[in-house]
């Protein structure tokens, strides 16, 4: 050995690594503040299910064989790792194993960690060897040729098969020489060889060899063991494989919302901020800290490929490359931005890093986040890249224009009197809070639930039936509900996810003030997305509601019996699972306990389903938009009913209601397949109605 060789090598590789990621961790340091500090004992659950589990790599049904592949290759990482402070030792001291405590001393720990790592590397070595074979036969869509990829697997083969062969060839020149060195001595355990099954195959192997092909053998072994580690090391840092450094950090500081975290409230009134055009996103050096850790632990790995409706529809929006993009922009302003702050400016975020199509396909649907291993927050990123355009630029889809001033004078998308706001309860004989004269019902004391439409169950005349079917089982269960009427304004849903914070605080500021002005403190509606505001965003705002969605709050109602059922539905029915009722509020159960109580044969379920679900379409102000890029997603998505033969799509959101069937009506299919909503389902299901007694129904 060299001791003296090892060290320059050593302090070289050291050097250009601690060098690489001075400047990575600077960039970071420049990015703005975000707290990610808090909760430690919740980030550290996260860190494990999530980061040393791999819960999302082997708990994809259809992602378990890569994922179990990943698993292996990164636990053996992990137990290679105290491996290489062994063999850098070596090569200043022969028997260095020895001196280490607990695994050192030729103990039974000292042994089992000798088998741990030998089986460990012929683990990852196979891994390996299947990685290969999937990017080279198999050949994934979602995976891209990469002579990196090549490169970073064959340095890690390289790194196994060659401690493998210095083991071998190292217990063959004992042999030949009839002695052992002091940690390989015989025990009441045996020697290190007796526990490196692998080795001692390999060692067999090579047995009969002569002692300067042995010398041979071991010399090339150990010191490209040593060059392929170094080599290693100094690429990490400027290769996609960054991530085998930032992926742990990155899980742990992930947003702990249950289970996505609101868009941060901004703060509008600052002049500052409109002066220095900090309102949004609008150059790459604004980005928080957090945000530029997404970018560099990105894998490249592309499950975001198969999960995104856009992508998948041919729209160019692929979350790995719109991740590329902004790290390759945030590394070329690198220099930039460490002297002076501030990116050159000689790009524009949203049009040369970014285009303005790619932009706006996004739906907000956060399926990438759902499968996204590492953690990575796709979501509000793009919405605070869409507020930088909107708000400091007035650059957006003209399609917009209308929907906007829609809910500036009327406090709708559409702009139709708020005075017809409640005219899809005419007959119903349902309250409404605040509205005196001859025409006015008597408010019930002591509301149970406030039932609040949203503009699709107020104004559309399809989602009109929806809002009329929940309010009757409510008041066939004996519930005590008003309606706010005319003053209910649309939630601000799709100003927020379109990026017009400046209108959804407007509109949220006013139906806070409406709420709290009647005291509300429970309400019931049938939007997933007016759920989504009330629950977790207006909280932002001072409104402070247990929020139900009508799925939630029926099945209670059957649970409890006021509701009582006998199934009605006829034919093969599925059921689709609206983003905002599912990956944002996770709620999966209700309306499939619902439908099974409600339909005749067992309901099928969508090759895409549940969290995995595929969006209809309509979210992140979509619905508002025209599709004219690719296949239409709704589309799409009839289609993977048609796979299932489903004679009913049962869904549970206005929005997907409403995609949904125009789907069905595109592709020509609306006399075999037919879309409701969950509380239709229902409300032809009920067979007996209960005492109408005034229980408290939450």
């Amino acid at each position: 050995m060299n001791p003296a060789l090892i060290t320059l090598m050593l302090t070289a590789a050291l050097v250009v690594f601690s060098y690489e990621m001075y400047v990575k961790l600077a960039l970071l340091w420049r990015l703005a503040p975000e707290n990610r500090f808090d909760q430690m004992g919740r980030r550290l659950a996260k860190l494990f299910h999530l980061g040393l589990a791999q819960e999302k790599l082997i708990g994809r049904k259809h992602e378990r064989s890569s994922g179990a592949m990943h698993f292996f290759i990164f636990w053996g990482f992990v137990v290679l790792g105290l491996r290489e402070i062994i063999v850098f030792g070596e090569g200043f001291q022969s028997g260095f194993q020895l001196g280490l405590p607990i695994i050192g001393a030729t103990s039974f720990l000292g042994y089992a960690y000798t088998f741990a790592y030998d089986l460990f590397e012929a683990i990852v070595a196979a891994m390996v060897v299947f990685a290969l074979y999937r990017r080279v036969v198999i050949k994934p869509t979602r995976l891209e040729v990469s002579m990196e990829a090549y490169l970073i697997l064959g340095l890690i083969l390289g790194v196994v098969g060659t401690d493998l062969l210095f083991g071998a060839a190292k217990e063959n020149l004992i042999v030949l020489h009839g002695h052992a060195i002091p940690y390989m001595s015989s025990s009441v355990y045996g020697t290190e060889m007796d526990w490196s099954p692998m080795a001692g195959l390999i060692a067999w192997l090579i047995s009969g060899w002569n002692e300067g092909a042995l010398i041979f053998v071991y010399q090339f072994a150990y010191w490209g063991h040593l060059g392929i580690v170094l080599v290693f090391l100094c690429i990490l840092p400027a290769s996609k494989h960054f991530h085998v450094i930032t992926a742990l950090p990155n899980v742990l500081f992930v947003s702990l919302g249950r289970p996505h975290t609101p868009i941060a409230l901004m703060d509008l009134e600052s002049e500052e901020a409109w002066e220095k055009e900090t309102i949004g996103l609008n150059r790459i050096e604004q980005l928080t800290w957090k945000q530029g850790l997404d970018l560099y632990t990105c894998t490249e790995c592309g499950r975001c490929h198969d999960i995104c409706p856009t992508y998948v529809t041919g729209k160019p929006l692929t979350l790995k490359w719109f991740n590329d993009d902004l790290r390759h922009h945030l590394l070329e302003e690198a220099g930039n931005i460490l002297r002076t702050g501030a990116s050159s400016g000689e790009k524009s975020l949203v049009g040369d890093v970014i285009s303005h199509d790619t932009l706006w396909a996004c739906t907000t649907c956060r399926a990438c986040e759902e499968v996204c291993p590492v953690g990575i927050e796709h979501v509000p990123r793009i919405i605070a890249m869409r507020q930088g355009q909107i708000l400091m630029h007035e650059n957006y889809p003209e399609e917009l224009n209308s929907t906007f001033k829609g809910l500036e004078r009327n406090g709708n998308p559409w702009g139709i009197g708020y005075d017809k706001r409640s005219d899809w309860a005419k007959g119903l004989d349902i309250p409404i809070l605040g509205l005196t004269g001859e025409t006015a019902q008597s408010v019930p004391d002591n509301l149970d639930v406030v039932m609040w439409v949203g503009c699709m169950g107020a104004y559309d005349a399809r989602n009109q039936k929806i809002a009329r079917a929940t309010a009757t089982l409510l008041q066939k269960a004996g519930v005590r509900f008003a309606i706010l009427g005319n003053a209910e304004k649309c939630i601000g849903d799709l100003a927020r996810r379109s990026g017009n914070e400046l209108l959804y605080q407007t509109l949220a500021r006013e139906n806070v003030e409406t709420l709290n002005r009647h005291k509300v403190t429970h309400v019931v509606t049938q939007c997933p997305h007016c759920l989504n505001s009330l629950k977790n965003e207006y909280p932002q705002l001072e409104g402070k509601y247990e929020v139900f969605h009508h799925s939630q709050y029926i099945a209670r109602l059957v649970d409890e019996g006021r509701l009582v059922l006998d199934p009605a539905l006829e034919g093969t029915v599925t059921f689709h699972d609206p983003c905002y009722l599912g990956r944002y509020n996770g709620e999966y159960d209700a309306p499939r306990t619902l439908l099974a109580k409600s339909a005749r044969q067992e309901p099928v379920e969508m090759h895409r389903s549940r969290n995995e679900s595929f969006c209809c379409g309509a979210g992140g102000a979509r619905m508002w938009m025209e599709e004219t890029i690719g296949t239409r997603v709704n589309e799409e998505r009839v289609r993977q009913a048609v796979e299932v033969n489903a004679e009913t799509i049962v869904t549970a959101c206005p929005f997907c209601m409403t995609m949904i069937d125009d789907g069905i009506k595109q592709t020509g299919r609306d006399e075999t397949m037919h879309v409701r909503d969950i509380a239709e389902v229902v409300l032809d299901s009920l067979v007996a109605p209960p005492a109408t007694d005034s229980t408290d129904a939450h």
